[in-house]
């Protein structure tokens, strides 16, 4: 293995600045698959050693929701005055949420009336 060698932000900057990386190329490239695996396997902040492990990996990619789990909401379009979105949009995040509310609380007080 190499030895550590400690750095300070500044430094490290300008290296990269002159083209310099942190990585020994040389030493990386001469490693065997073996060496790499045992490597990886000693590395205590590796907490994904075996296959098993990694099978069991959720990937979340950020700006990406996954299925839900239970849907429960209908998507649709609906036309709404622009006072009244701007309104709820200007309440922040979970404006939807609050207009889907402000329905509800609507329906409460208006039951239908059977035919």
């Amino acid at each position: 293995m190499g030895k550590i060698v400690r750095m300070t932000s500044e430094e490290i900057k300008a290296m990269r600045a002159a083209g310099g990386d942190m990585t020994s190329r040389e030493r990386v490239g001469n490693l065997t698959e073996e060496e790499v695996e045992r490597i990886a396997l000693e590395d205590p902040d590796n907490f994904l050693k075996t296959d098993e492990e990694w099978e069991r990996v959720i990937v979340h990619r950020p700006g990406l929701r996954g299925p839900q789990k239970a849907p429960i909401k209908k998507p649709l379009a609906i036309r709404l005055s622009p006072d009244v979105v701007e309104y709820f949009k200007a309440t922040g995040t979970g404006w939807q949420s609050r207009i889907d509310s402000a329905l509800r609380d609507w329906m409460t007080g208006h039951p239908m009336k059977q035919v």
